[in-house]
């Protein structure tokens, strides 16, 4: 997102429009969202891939049953097809893991930079007048606090789209909060100094949005699904053909895929699942915000000597 650079005395007339910052109308945000809840997900994959070898298992008990003679020790047929389905089952989990490893941590991270951004822009306008400062820090403060996703909060479109729109309004004073606090009698260095610092907390948003809108796609989780599915039946399959028992080796091995494809799909998920994007930089980052304009309030309001 381009800067505003002041040369000179800074002329805020000529500002940029600040719907281009606030992702409303014209600025479209395509943040992930997940309508099932990951409890859900996670009972589905769990019940899914046992059920999977069990009625492979099953298949495979009446195929014997109408042909023993086929399936002689040494002739069972499949042997090659599923060591190259489980290799490549192996190929497609590692490589969506690493791309959900980086997604997580590229979300920690601009929830990290959102945070210093707003620290840092506070403490910039700390250097304008009280009376031009003050609303500029403020309206920081409000926005910061529509950056905080709460506990509990589940990504659905709905809550996403009330999220944003919460956010949007707050951030959409900022550009003009600036704008009135940069008078003409700020020094241009300030001035610069300070609009920095603004536009580094609006770049900071455009960041957290693209890291927040990385998702695997339903197509990705159909071919893992009916490839982990597709394992499972089968090695099921295999132990009938073999008239030997459905193993307890066979549901350990559901079990681990099945926690694989869970870990996966929690990683994908920034505020809900088993572990979450923290939170505590933007609220540590407010927490001092509310300190040094609640210390500045009643300084100002103490009896002077």
């Amino acid at each position: 997102m381009p800067r505003q650079e002041f040369r000179g005395a800074p002329d805020i007339s000529d500002s940029a429009d600040p719907a281009r910052f606030s992702g409303g109308e014209g600025f479209p945000v395509s943040i992930a969202s997940h309508s099932i809840p990951f409890g859900l997900v996670a009972l589905i994959f769990l019940l899914a891939l046992p059920i999977c070898a069990f009625a492979g298992f099953r298949f495979g008990s009446l195929e014997l049953t109408r042909n023993p003679a086929r399936f002689v020790e040494g002739k069972l047929p499949g042997e090659a097809s599923l060591g190259a389905l489980l290799a490549l089952l192996g190929l497609l989990l590692g490589f969506t893991f690493s791309a959900t490893l980086n997604w997580r941590e590229a979300s920690v991270s601009a929830v990290v930079e959102e945070a210093a951004a707003l620290g840092t822009a506070f403490l910039r306008a700390d250097l304008l007048p009280d009376a031009e400062g003050r609303p500029l820090q403020q309206a920081l403060l409000d926005y910061g606090r529509t950056r905080i996703v709460p506990p509990g909060y589940r990504p659905t479109r709905e809550n996403i789209d009330a999220f944003v729109a919460k956010s949007t309004e707050a951030q959409a004073s900022l550009w003009p909060a600036t704008m009135a606090a940069l008078t003409p009698e700020v020094p241009a260095p300030v001035a610069t100094f300070v609009a920095g610092g603004i536009t580094e907390v609006l770049d900071a948003h455009s960041r957290r949005v693209a890291a927040a809108s990385k998702s695997i796609t339903s197509g990705i989780w159909m071919l893992l699904t009916f490839a982990a599915g597709s394992g499972v039946f089968i090695i099921g399959n295999r132990a009938a053909l073999q008239g030997r028992r459905l193993s307890w080796r066979t549901m350990v091995f559901s079990v681990v895929l099945t926690a694989v494809l869970v870990t996966i799909e929690d990683l994908s998920r920034a505020s809900d699942g088993f572990s979450i994007v923290p939170q505590t930089p933007l609220i540590a980052a407010v927490a001092d915000m509310e300190a040094a304009l609640g210390t500045a309030a009643l300084a100002s309001a103490a009896p002077q000597p």
